[in-house]
C-alpha cells in the first residue's frame, strides 16, 4: 500500500498542473511510477520510475516543480535511458540537459537557477553535445580526461550508500535538475531496451496527439524528436550490414554459429575466404575530426579482419588523390590523412580506374561536401557521412552523431 507524504501530494499536485497547462509533458509523466530515493540528489529515471529525494522538492515552489518534472519525462521520451552506449555517464548527462532544457523554456515552463542551458547546443542531438563537451574537455584538461572515464577510480558517479542497492547510481552534475539513468536490465518482467524504446515511441505520439487536441503543442517539439531519432541510429551497425551485403560469403557446418550455440542450436557459421579487393577513401580537406577517424579506423578494422579482403586500398584525398596506401591480407589498417585543399569525389574514381582496380565496394569518410563523378560506378559505393548532405549514388551512412 502506497503511502502518501506531503511531498508526494505536491509532486501529483504538479503533475496535474502540467495536464492542463502542459499536456504533451503531463500526460507522458503519467508512464512514470514516483519513488522516494533519497539517495539521489535532486530526481532520476531510468524511463519506468521518477526518483526523487524529498528535500529537493521541497526547494522548489509549484511552477519549478512542474518544470523540473517536464525536464526528467523528456528523458525517456527522446530515449536517453537506451542511448548511453558506454559513454561517461556524468558527461551523457549534461549533453542529455542541454539538450532538453532549450525546448522546456521555449515552451514557457520555469526551471531552477542554474540549469545547463547554452545556445550554441540548440537543435543538436545529445550525442553530439556529447562529442563537444568531450573535445573541449580533452582540450581544457588533456590527460585530466582519463581520469572521468568510466570504471576509473575517478568517475565522478556516486554509487548507492551502503544496504540502498536497489536505489539507482547518481551521478552528480553540476547545475543538473534531473538524472537520466540507464534503462532496468531486461528480465521476465522487464521488456527489451527495443521495446521499452517502442513503448515510449506509443507514448510520445499519443502526448502529441492530445497537446495537438488541446492546442498546446511545445515549440519545436517536432524537430526535437526527429534529431532524437536520427542520432539513435546505429552507424556502425549500418556499415557493417552494408559490407555483409556486398562481400560475398559462404555457410559451413564445420564452423557453426558461435552466437545460437548457448541455446543449444548449432547453424551455419559464415565462411569468408577472402573477398577480393576493398577500396576505402578518406576525406583530407578536415571536414573528419580526429575522433570520427579514430572511430570509424576502429570499425573499419574489425569488419575487414572479419572479412579478411585480399587487399585494401586506402585513398587520402582533397581535390586530387595525395597518396594511396596498400594493405595486404592481415596487415593492420592504420589511417593517416594528409592533404587539406578543396574536395572532389572523381579523382578517387578515377585513380581506381586508372589501375585497372574493380573494388568489392568503395567506403567514403566524408561530409559530403564536394563535387561528385557524372555517373555512379559499377561497384557499390557507401558514404560514411560526418554532415547532412545527400549523395547522387550509393548508399549515405550519417556519422554526424559518432
Amino acid at each position: 500500500m502506497r503511502i502518501e507524504t506531503p511531498t508526494s501530494r505536491r509532486i501529483q499536485k504538479a503533475r496535474t498542473a502540467l495536464v492542463l497547462d502542459h499536456p504533451f509533458f503531463g500526460s507522458l509523466l503519467f508512464r512514470l511510477k514516483d519513488c522516494e530515493c533519497r539517495s539521489i540528489q535532486t530526481m532520476a529515471t531510468d524511463g519506468v520510475s521518477l526518483y526523487y529525494n524529498p528535500d529537493f522538492v521541497e526547494t522548489l515552489n509549484a511552477a519549478t516543480l512542474a518544470g523540473t518534472l517536464a525536464h526528467e519525462v523528456m528523458h525517456p521520451a527522446l530515449h536517453h535511458h537506451v542511448r548511453r552506449s558506454g559513454r561517461d555517464p556524468k558527461r551523457w548527462n549534461m549533453a542529455c540537459d542541454y539538450a532538453i532544457n532549450p525546448l522546456l523554456v521555449d515552451a514557457g515552463l520555469n526551471l531552477p537557477e542554474g540549469v545547463l542551458l547554452d545556445d550554441r547546443f540548440r537543435r543538436m542531438s545529445a550525442e553530439q553535445i556529447y562529442n563537444l563537451l568531450e573535445t573541449e574537455a580533452g582540450q581544457d584538461s588533456g590527460s585530466k580526461d582519463e581520469e572521468n572515464e568510466p570504471g576509473r577510480e575517478g568517475s565522478n558517479v556516486e554509487q548507492p550508500p551502503a544496504g540502498k542497492a536497489n536505489e539507482p547510481p547518481a551521478p552528480m552534475t553540476e547545475g543538473g535538475i534531473g538524472q537520466v539513468l540507464d534503462a532496468p536490465v531486461p528480465n521476465k518482467e522487464t521488456p527489451t531496451m527495443e521495446e521499452q524504446a517502442r513503448e515510449w515511441n506509443i507514448a510520445v505520439n499519443q502526448a502529441t496527439t492530445v497537446a495537438w487536441q488541446a492546442g498546446k503543442v511545445p515549440a519545436g517539439l517536432n524537430r526535437t524528436l526527429e534529431g532524437s531519432a536520427e542520432a539513435a541510429v546505429d552507424w556502425r551497425e549500418l556499415l557493417r550490414r552494408f559490407w555483409s551485403e556486398t562481400i560475398p560469403a559462404d555457410y559451413s557446418w564445420v564452423r557453426p554459429n558461435r552466437r545460437h550455440i548457448w541455446t543449444g542450436l548449432y547453424l551455419p557459421g559464415v565462411v569468408c575466404d577472402g573477398v577480393g579487393e576493398v577500396a576505402i577513401a578518406v576525406d583530407c580537406s578536415g571536414s573528419v575530426s580526429a575522433r570520427q577517424l579514430r572511430l570509424f579506423e576502429a570499425e573499419v578494422r574489425s569488419i575487414l579482419e572479419g572479412q579478411r579482403p585480399e587487399r585494401v586500398y586506402v585513398l587520402y584525398f582533397d581535390a586530387v588523390v595525395q597518396k594511396v596506401e596498400t594493405y595486404e591480407a592481415g596487415q593492420r589498417i592504420d589511417l593517416n590523412p594528409v592533404g587539406g585543399g578543396g574536395t572532389e569525389f572523381g579523382p578517387c574514381f578515377e585513380w581506381l580506374d586508372d589501375q585497372g582496380i574493380r573494388p568489392q565496394c568503395l567506403v567514403f569518410l566524408t561530409d559530403l561536401y564536394g563535387s561528385f563523378p557524372p555517373s555512379a560506378p559499377s561497384y557499390p559505393v557507401l558514404w560514411a557521412s560526418t554532415g547532412s548532405k545527400k549523395a547522387p549514388f550509393g548508399e549515405v551512412i550519417p556519422m554526424q552523431t559518432a
